[in-house]
């Protein structure tokens, strides 16, 4: 489980999810190279997006250092927009997460979400990084085949189940060789940096307004350490922390997610409404679920069943926000009783499956940023790492550090380890952390806007992924510093809601 997407979004595009994402490579600040062209808008037409909604595309060299126009294979870009509603400062660029989340599909959730101060002043512009989404996507199995991809088991005990892991992720590797070719070697975070700069560019922009959820904090930290300059309002919600080793970072993440677990059923066992009964051991009764998923999936209607894969990533995709707890309730309860729909309907969530039953690209997406971002761990680390984490993370745990072992296998895997992203002569950027945030700890946001050099922590207290839509304070803070340019003052602390 490796996707990190922002929890205020969790009912607009029905996506959330768990992993570790690594950090880009940051070379000495560059230019634009070459004058993208301008983005033509025309309102979208069916299958495009929803009513009221812009789309355009940009097309880009594939080669994110070659110059506009230069010859050779290009990519188009996807992107939407809702125009502002009254006095225009300029457009919001948005990511709400992943990688690999849409965030052209993401933009109608995000802007209901979004304060009216801010839809006043701001078109709200959607962008597919390289690979994901609408753009020219990473797409690498068949619908058969990523159905039956995605039900697996995804971190069978066991050295044997080890060695499953390692053959799927081998097959998969080559089967996204085979049908993407070398596209794979420029999705990484750095590519989409340089390509956010030729949107900026493209829409009209002097300098950068940016709105980054989880993931996408990596992507905005990214872009200020290449185009310090660049950057007018800026805004990380969720940050990761590019310094952490990939194992470590994979720990830090499993081990929080557990601990979030342990809340909710905590918060379940102390209301006498909660349909699920875990007992004096709610950590066991999961794992005894899960052990029950592996030998006999609960049927789930239509001849789905719900294996161990969609008991861990729906129960992932619960955790992310509180909003989801009760649906989780409800979910265990049901599988406890032998039924699987509920849990099932969370893992499509999750795995954004439509209602024909065809899968998006977001974990083909995901799986090849996070390949291209760092060097993976040899095969070897990974094997010890995921029984060492059993202990301290028993349910996420071995998912987590086993969905590292595709990267050990990449074809085009990255070659850049953990490092800082400063941001030197940048306007001031904020960064948003939760205390309780499950996904990218509170820490990681202290450190990133420790790198970062001219950034302002801004607090959310309280249980969640991201800090936006769960706090009309941090609501407020965003919109003054976006509208106005007014940080907010020095350790503010924001309650939830």
């Amino acid at each position: 489980m490796r996707r990190q997407v922002a929890a205020v979004l969790a009912a607009a595009v029905a996506t959330v999810g768990l992993g570790a994402c690594g950090s880009s490579g940051s070379p000495p600040p560059a230019p634009s190279a070459g004058a993208p062209g301008q983005v033509k808008w025309a309102p979208c037409r069916s299958g495009e997006g929803p009513s009221g909604v812009q789309c355009g595309t940009l097309t880009v060299p594939m080669d994110t250092t070659a110059p506009s126009g230069a010859p050779g294979p290009t990519v188009t870009l996807a992107l939407d927009r809702v125009p502002a509603t009254g006095a225009r400062i300029g457009s919001l660029i948005f990511n709400p997460g992943g990688p690999g989340v849409s965030a052209v599909d993401a933009l109608p959730g995000v802007v209901s979400e979004l304060s009216a101060g801010v839809r006043q002043h701001f078109d709200v512009i959607g962008y597919d990084p390289p690979g994901v989404g609408h753009s020219t996507a990473v797409d690498c199995l068949g619908p058969v085949a990523l159905a039956a991809y995605l039900h697996q088991d995804p971190a069978p005990p066991g050295a044997a189940g080890f060695a499953q892991v390692v053959t799927s992720a081998r097959s998969f590797a080559a089967a996204c060789q085979a049908a993407v070719g070398p596209l794979l070697a420029h999705v990484s975070t750095l590519d989409a940096a340089r390509d956010l700069d030729r949107v900026r560019a493209a829409v009209g922009d002097p300098t950068l307004n940016y709105l980054g959820f989880s993931y996408g904090t990596l992507l905005g930290a990214t872009y200020a350490s290449l185009y310090p300059t660049r950057v007018r309002a800026m805004v990380l919600d969720g940050a990761l922390d590019p310094t952490q080793p990939t194992l470590s970072e994979l720990d830090v993440q499993a081990a929080a997610v557990d601990d979030q677990f342990k809340v909710f059923a905590a918060a379940c066992r102390a209301d006498s409404s909660c349909p699920w009964h875990p007992g004096a051991d709610p950590t066991a009764a999961f794992l005894a679920l899960l052990a029950r998923a592996r030998t006999n999936p609960a049927p789930a209607g239509n001849g789905r069943v719900a294996g161990p894969a969609e008991l861990i990533y729906g129960a992932a995709q619960a955790l992310y926000s509180t909003q989801l707890w009760p649906d989780l309730e409800q979910a265990l309860a049901q599988l406890a009783a032998g039924r699987g729909n509920d849990i099932v309907a969370l893992f499509d969530s999750y795995m954004e499956r439509s209602s024909t039953g065809a899968y998006s690209t977001v974990t083909e997406a995901e799986t090849a940023v996070n390949c291209a971002d760092r060097a993976p761990p040899a095969l070897g680390a990974i094997q010890t790492n995921a029984d060492a984490i059993q202990s301290r993370a028993p349910i996420f745990g071995p998912t987590n550090v086993d969905g590292e072992v595709v990267c050990a296998l990449w074809p085009d895997p990255g070659t850049t380890g953990p490092h800082p992203l400063a941001a030197p002569g940048s306007a001031p950027i904020v960064v948003v952390g939760s205390t309780g945030d499950p996904i990218t700890p509170y820490e990681w946001a202290v450190r990133l806007a420790a790198q970062l050099g001219n950034a302002r922590l801004l607090t959310r207290v309280g249980d969640g992924h991201t800090a936006y839509g769960a706090s009309a304070c941090v609501r407020a803070a965003v919109q003054s510093y976006l509208v106005g340019l007014r940080l907010p003052a020095p350790g503010t602390r924001c309650p939830s809601p």
